[in-house]
């Protein structure tokens, strides 16, 4: 009995050493998504201009049908398998729609060198392996093979976008969103201002404007903004920013309608990491530009968030951007470490305990079925005090305490002993095995293969797995339609 106890022990050790380190990487390999959801640039390859536009067109492909593509760029899975990283976001996040599973998510490892895509159960025959597959091969390979990686994610995901029927591409609208009053800007900066503005307000139900003077003349800078503000049309959910050249200052205004979303600290923080550093180096166009995007990049992330408040909470559609009452601030990355080790001590120390509590009591059990042919002693006083005096009858020490004490059924045959089955292993004789079976993936994903390396011919892919769901951290409520499953195929990645 020892040795079973012993043996019991020395299993329960090797397995804590084995798990523990497994649940410390599956804590690492999932980071929280980004706020913007649809684009999550890790790896901070992606400029802001090229977010913008795609989150843009998530968002709309999202509100269009449930539909969810979603981009995400890492500097290194850690040793873990493209198609396994990928699939865990995927579930973990919950991309696409929970009834239609309609939803699709790229990844790429700069350092690795490679990427790998992984579509939803619902779309295994709208975007089947051989047609996701020359998706990457067309639009994403050329640009990254050049490490041109803003470039090949914008043109797949546009490729993503329109395979499941949103738009990527449009005729906006002439609404003017500059005033360059001091002529600090090319034709070029007014015109992707003015384009952002058309392009990104009606999803989010925001607009920029900006407005560049060389002196605020008698009015103070905060007055002169706010006559600027009605002369240039912005409306309650908008937001300008008013260059002084002449004064070197600048001030930002926002709506009355947007001021509980897009506070005072919240403005100061754009200001200071986007607008000061150049606007301090007199590139006014360039601080202007990478202000705008911050601000609409605050907007874009939240279209999603109080579309869905909206309707969970059964009032009328709110349009994006508009605050929600009772809301907060969408779910921000979380820096997810390892176990520590005190932690990780502690957690095996209580396992190991436990497991040594259920060996000392099959050992005795099993003692005691070798000696009575019962798991119980019946000669001890307190199991005597609890069933009666044995005399050799069945079922003696087993059933309701009650019972025994009231319906005793004396009878005085032979004692028996019986070759039960014992706790851990089987007996000959009326112990009946329980035979576990072990799972097994299904599919098989076509991995990356070329001439240098050692050619990956699928290995296992996982079929799905279960439905996930992403926390919603401080935003109070937008699951992004989450709760797709990965599809049976396991993905596509890379091919050179």
């Amino acid at each position: 009995m020892k040795h079973t106890t012993f043996r019991t022990a020395l299993i329960a050790m090797l397995l804590s050493v084995w798990l523990l380190p497994s649940f410390s990487s599956a804590q690492t390999a999932v980071p929280d998504h980004t706020a913007s959801f649809y684009v999550n640039d890790f790896a901070n390859v992606i400029d802001a201009k090229t977010e913008n536009y795609m989150v843009n067109y998530g968002v709309r492909l999202h509100q269009k049908d449930g539909a969810q593509v979603v981009l995400v760029t890492v500097d290194s899975t850690n040793g873990i398998s493209m198609e396994e990283y990928a699939t865990s976001l995927f579930n973990s996040w919950g991309v696409g729609s929970a009834d239609k599973n309609n939803g699709v998510l790229v990844l790429l490892s700069i350092k690795d060198d490679d990427y790998w895509a992984v579509p939803g159960k619902g779309l295994e025959s709208a975007l089947n392996g051989n047609k996701l597959s020359q998706i990457l091969s067309e639009s994403l390979e050329p640009d990254f093979a050049r490490k041109d990686y803003s470039a090949g994610a914008r043109k797949t995901y546009g490729a993503l976008v329109q395979s499941l029927g949103g738009i990527y591409s449009e005729t906006i609208g002439s609404r003017i969103y500059v005033g360059d009053n001091a002529g600090v800007f090319k034709q070029v900066t007014k015109d992707y201002l003015n384009q952002s503005g058309n392009r990104y307000q009606p999803t989010a139900n925001s607009g920029v404007y900006v407005v560049t003077v060389k002196n605020s003349g008698d009015k103070s800078l905060e007055d002169y903004t706010y006559a600027k503000f009605a002369s240039m049309g912005a409306g309650p959910n908008d937001v300008l920013l008013v260059l002084d050249t002449g004064g070197d200052n600048y001030h930002v205004l926002q709506g009355k309608g947007i001021d509980g979303i897009l506070t005072n600290d919240a403005v100061k923080d754009i200001l200071n990491r986007e607008l000061e550093p150049l606007f301090a180096q007199k590139d006014y166009a360039a601080g202007a530009t990478a202000a705008a995007n911050a601000f609409y990049s605050f907007f874009l992330a939240r279209a999603d968030h109080v579309q869905e408040a909206a309707a969970n909470s059964g009032t009328p559609a709110v349009a994006a951007g508009q605050p929600v009452k009772g809301s907060a601030s969408p779910v921000t990355v979380k820096e997810v470490t390892p176990v520590s080790m005190s932690k990780g001590l502690t957690i095996l120390t209580i396992f190991l305990f436990i497991i040594l509590l259920i060996s000392w009591a099959a050992s005795r059990r099993n003692r005691h079925i070798a000696l009575y042919g019962m798991p119980v002693n019946p000669y001890s006083a307190r199991n005597i005090r609890r069933y009666g005096t044995w005399y050799g009858q069945p079922g003696y020490g087993s059933g309701s305490r009650w019972y025994n004490r009231r319906h005793r059924q004396r009878r005085s045959p032979a004692p028996q002993r019986h070759s039960g089955s014992s706790f851990w292993g089987g007996g000959s004789g009326g112990g009946s095995t329980n035979h576990g079976g072990g799972g097994s993936s299904g599919g098989g994903g076509a991995g990356r293969s070329s001439s240098h390396r050692e050619t990956n011919h699928g290995g296992g892919s996982s079929s799905g797995g279960g439905a996930g769901t992403h926390s919603s951290g401080s935003s109070g409520g937008s699951n992004h339609g989450g709760g797709g499953n990965a599809g049976g195929g396991g993905g596509v990645g890379r091919h050179r």
